[in-house]
């Protein structure tokens, strides 16, 4: 039986390469599964590896939960949910996630303030990596972006298992102005956490998504969390100028 020995993620797996350089140049030009490779008509067994790797890494991206300690580590401390009665119900039911239980309207009057300038609150979505990577540096910088524009800002709070829709849901109790989600994006085999904010001005029940603004593929190879907060403190406030959201929106 041959040695074990560790595989190299995102190896050159060309054989002999007549420009070793250009490849790697594109290797850290893209994320994207390029120079694997093969073996015949097969991939060769190191970039076999490295997709069952990512394969993995995507599927605990959407079934891992988000822990209470990490939540309250980073300035989350109220925890509420959707109806979904648990991962396997919201993968099943999408309609589900843009519904907060009667215990979570609840809460959230209890723990938040009503008619803040802007209500950030955070969901998993389908990928928890996403929020773990990407809120302890998102969320604070968040907060400072708004503070420092004299723009109110809501106690942040987490829902388990949320869909987009549920800005309409969360502006119905806590009638913020501008709603701001920060939402896991359905991993792939590249990207396994990045990370979305939605912006909703007043959102009503029945808003869709083209009342609704996105900037999307907040992670470290894309936005990263920082030039993104300076994005969606920036959109927050033309909302608040404007008084409008989504297609509406001079941008």
């Amino acid at each position: 039986m041959g040695e074990l020995k560790a595989f190299e993620h995102r190896a050159i797996g060309v054989k002999n390469p007549y420009n070793r350089e250009a490849l790697e140049a594109m290797l850290k030009a893209t994320p994207a599964r390029i120079a694997t490779g093969r073996v015949g008509s097969r991939p060769p067994v190191d970039a076999w590896l490295s997709f069952r790797l990512d394969e993995a890494s995507a599927k605990d991206a959407i079934w891992t939960r988000i822990s209470d300690e990490f939540l309250t580590k980073n300035g989350v401390g109220l925890r509420v949910s959707t109806v979904c009665a648990d991962k396997l119900d919201y993968v099943g039911h999408p309609e589900k996630g843009g519904i907060l239980t009667k215990e979570a309207e609840a809460a959230i009057l209890a723990h938040c303030k009503k008619g803040a300038q802007v209500q950030v609150f955070i969901s998993e979505g389908l990928s928890s990596s996403a929020v773990m990577e990407n809120l302890p540096d998102l969320l604070p910088a968040l907060k400072h972006g708004f503070e420092t524009a004299g723009i109110t800002f809501g106690t942040p709070f987490y829902v388990d298992n949320g869909r987009v829709r549920l800005l309409n849901d969360v502006c119905r109790v806590l009638q913020p102005e501008v709603a701001i989600m920060l939402i896991g994006e359905r991993p792939g085999l590249v990207t396994q956490t990045s990370l979305s904010a939605y912006l909703a001005y007043k959102a009503k029940m029945t808003d869709t998504d083209g009342e609704r603004n996105c900037i999307s593929n907040i992670y470290a190879l894309g936005l990263n969390p920082m030039e993104a907060a300076a994005t969606v403190v920036d959109m927050a406030k033309r909302m608040l100028d404007q008084k409008v959201s989504g297609v509406a929106l001079k941008l």
